[in-house]
């Protein structure tokens, strides 16, 4: 095993041994588990600019990095999050292990520089993948927000509204990602839409939490029952993200397996 594998392998164990302090649901706990996540991430920020510097382009082409961006995004919003709403803590059981996952499954592809091609140039692309890590992170902290709620970690009268909000970005994150996609597209692919299996699933999961999120206004599905539903769409956008290429051949796929 490389030294770079070792050293990201350790980051993953960072974030999993936060989330080992996190799961027994003790205060006196929390902060440690804080320090080690946000330990973690330090390490895991530096080594995609070592990646950045060493391959000389931005690190959101191959599955490797992917993942590794991915990943730090649900690390980097969980940990601004609860600074800022320290009741939301608990939530990090779920966005801890997401991420700590996500490390450790980056290391099972390759590493390897996949050099751009003239249709990946462009300040669109870019875009398009970031807004795709930054929906992936809302996505993943608005679901353990919905778990922790579900598990009576997190409780008071502003659960509800905290869960719908988290939702609620995680919806228009989403949105903007496969609207910059669709314009990427006419310009790398000449069309804006071809129903292509991710686009598809894209859509799919667009749907899912609009339907979500409207019936989270209905009195009938308000309440903890609603925070199980939410889960549905959030499943389909780990689905489009990590596992429709496993099972479907797409055009994105070119880029992303090698």
């Amino acid at each position: 095993m490389t030294a770079v594998a070792l050293f990201q392998g350790g980051i993953a164990a960072l974030y999993l041994a936060a989330v080992a302090l996190l799961w027994p649901g003790k205060v006196r706990l929390e902060r440690p588990a804080i320090v080690l996540a946000a330990l973690g991430f330090a390490l895991h920020f530096g080594l995609l600019v070592w990646r950045w510097h060493d391959i000389g382009q931005i690190p959101i082409v191959t599955r490797y990095e992917d993942l590794t961006v991915d990943s730090l995004m649900i690390a980097g919003l969980y940990l601004a999050v609860q600074w800022r709403l320290p009741e939301l803590r608990p939530a990090g059981a779920l966005a801890l292990s997401v991420a700590g996952l996500g490390v450790a499954w980056a290391l099972l592809h390759s590493r390897g520089a996949f050099p751009m091609d003239p249709s990946l140039r462009t300040s669109w692309l870019i875009i398009h993948a970031q807004l795709n890590s930054f929906a992936i992170g809302a996505g993943t902290l608005a679901a353990g927000v919905h778990l922790a709620w579900l598990a009576g970690r997190i409780n008071g009268p502003d659960a509800p509204a905290l869960a719908g909000r988290l939702a609620d970005w995680a919806f228009f994150l989403w949105m903007a990602m496969v609207m910059a996609g669709s314009y990427w597209a006419s310009l790398a692919w000449g069309r804006y839409w071809g129903w292509d299996p991710i686009e598809s699933w894209s859509f799919a999961t667009l749907m899912a939490y609009a339907f979500v999120l409207h019936l989270r206004h209905k009195a009938a599905w308000r309440g903890k029952h609603w925070a199980a539903l939410a889960l549905l769409p959030y499943a389909m956008m780990l689905f489009t993200t990590y596992g429709l290429l496993l099972v479907r051949r797409s055009i994105h796929g070119q880029y992303l397996f090698q």
